[in-house]
């Protein structure tokens, strides 16, 4: 037993001593690769060395696909960038092309197209717009065609850049909604006078369309005549100007006679500077005073004085004309400063003065129907349009103390021609010498013949010389108290006006 036990251990023994060898052969075998490692590249190692280099080395070369890591230095992938950049430029320049737009935002586009289904807008996006029925206007539905038509450039607001069939969603009705509060407001904030059409009248007012805007003018605002009614307006388009603007409350406010008033100026600082003197204008007689006659020109208003407008005396303006008669009218004097125009009337009628000294001369016995008194005598209508004055020591052979105790207004009497004054439009008539006249005449009728001698006669001539040196004397008298008279009445006419 112990001969086996020894015996195995020798074995053993023998055997560690085996196995130390073959470990000095791998440490040499270790060594000699050492060695052949950090060989020069000049000595080209045998196949053998090389395998086995390559077999010690492998175990410690694990990271071995580290070596390839720069694998992207992508020379495969420079040539495609070239067409890659092409497609993105071009996409870009053909989306450029295209406006950017939000919802929101107010453009205008061009209809493409109307049906029952909607309108179809080209806004210069890369889809087409679309507006729906509803959406084209205040009153909804309606057959879009008589809104719009194909061809129609309109405004539109962008409800919604895409639906679901791709369509820009758009609405006309918003983008009109927005152009009126901003009008209405650009036109309130700048004081622009506007035009509008009178659509209704209500009780308090009217109501008007001014270029697409619906608004109110109270009763107050409307610059009309006493004698107008609202309901006269409805269909006249008149100038407006906006006082009120209130998008919460839906409501725009209206002036008709802010309106007029603003045109009324400029019209009449136009009017002012072109009228000039010796002009003839046509005109409406406005309103009549005891002193002339207003005559509206087109914007300014200008006065016919009471001798003015007749080469006869008038007494009140109603004598010629009448309130809402068109006339034409002479412009006698323009005062810029303050707006002043004097007109004449008479001036445009023929002149009865200039042939006064042909029709009537003096000792003519003629018609005169007595027209009106004066304290120094009566004023009596000749034919012609020619008016005398009959001094009042010349309405009777006894003495007056007043005209209306010698004749009435209206009557007809003859009077004879005293003086024609054409320069000065003044005719002496006179009632007194035609009755001294008419009693002369029927003395010498009543008369006998005279039976005196052939000599006799020469006392009468004598007598007639003495009679005409005294009315010579009258005569200067009557001429000086007219003047006078004329003067007077002149003056007192002044103070009326």
């Amino acid at each position: 037993m112990a001969e086996e036990l020894k015996g195995t251990f020798i074995e053993k023994g023998k055997g560690d001593a085996e196995f130390s060898e073959v470990e000095e052969l791998i440490r040499q075998t270790l060594a000699e690769s050492r060695i052949v490692k950090p060989a020069p590249s000049t000595q080209a190692p045998s196949e053998a060395k090389r395998e086995e280099f390559k077999a010690t080395t492998l175990p410690s070369a694990p990271k071995a696909p580290v070596v390839e890591k720069p694998k992207a230095p992508t020379p495969a992938a420079k040539p495609e960038k070239p067409s890659e950049t092409k497609e993105v430029t071009a996409s870009s320049g053909y989306e450029a092309t295209f406006k950017e737009y939000k919802a929101g935002d107010i453009v205008r586009g061009k209809v493409l197209k109307v049906d029952h289904s909607g309108v179809l807008v080209d806004i210069n996006y890369k889809a087409d717009g679309l507006i729906l029925p509803e959406e084209l206007s205040d009153n909804g539905g309606g057959n879009p065609e008589e809104i719009v038509k194909v061809g129609d450039i309109i405004s539109v607001t962008i409800e919604n850049l895409e639906n679901k069939e791709g369509y820009v969603v758009l609405s006309k009705k918003n983008a009109d909604y927005e152009k009126k509060w901003k009008f209405a407001g650009d036109a309130y904030r700048n004081r622009t006078v506007l035009d509008g059409k009178v659509l209704q009248a209500l009780k308090g007012g009217l109501v008007v369309d001014c270029e697409g805007i619906r608004g109110f003018v109270p009763a107050s605002q409307v610059n009309k005549a006493p004698e107008e009614t609202l309901e006269s307006f409805v269909g006249r388009t008149i100038q407006l100007k906006v006082i009120e603007v209130n998008p919460r409350q839906g409501k725009i406010v209206l002036s008709h006679r802010q309106a007029a008033g603003e045109k009324g100026k400029a019209e009449t600082d136009k009017l002012i500077n072109e009228l000039e003197v010796g002009q003839v204008r046509k005109g409406k007689v406005k309103n009549l005073k005891t002193f002339g006659a207003f005559v509206d020109l087109g914007g300014i208003e200008g006065l016919i004085h009471l001798s003015e407008l007749s080469w006869k005396r008038v007494k009140h303006p109603s004598e010629v004309l009448k309130t809402g008669d068109e006339i034409d009218v002479f412009v006698l004097g323009v005062d810029k400063a303050t707006r002043k125009v004097s007109l004449g009337l008479k001036e445009l009628q023929p002149d009865p003065w200039a042939s006064a000294a042909e029709l009537y001369k003096p000792k003519q016995v003629v018609k005169a129907k007595i027209l009106r008194f004066a304290k120094f005598g009566a004023f009596a209508e000749l034919e012609h349009g020619l008016e005398g004055l009959i001094h009042i020591s010349e309405l009777s052979t006894r003495q007056v103390e007043n005209p209306g105790d010698a004749v009435k207004i209206g009557d007809v009497v003859d009077v004879k021609i005293l003086r024609v004054l054409p320069a000065e439009q003044r005719i002496g008539l006179s009632i007194k010498a035609v009755l001294l006249d008419r009693e002369r005449q029927a003395a010498r009728e009543a008369a006998p013949a005279p039976q005196a001698a052939p000599t006799e006669p020469a006392a009468p001539a004598a007598e007639e010389k003495k009679v005409t040196i005294g009315d010579m004397i009258a005569e200067k008298e009557r001429a000086r108290a007219e003047k006078e008279a004329e003067t007077e009445e002149i003056e007192e006419t002044e103070e009326v006006t």
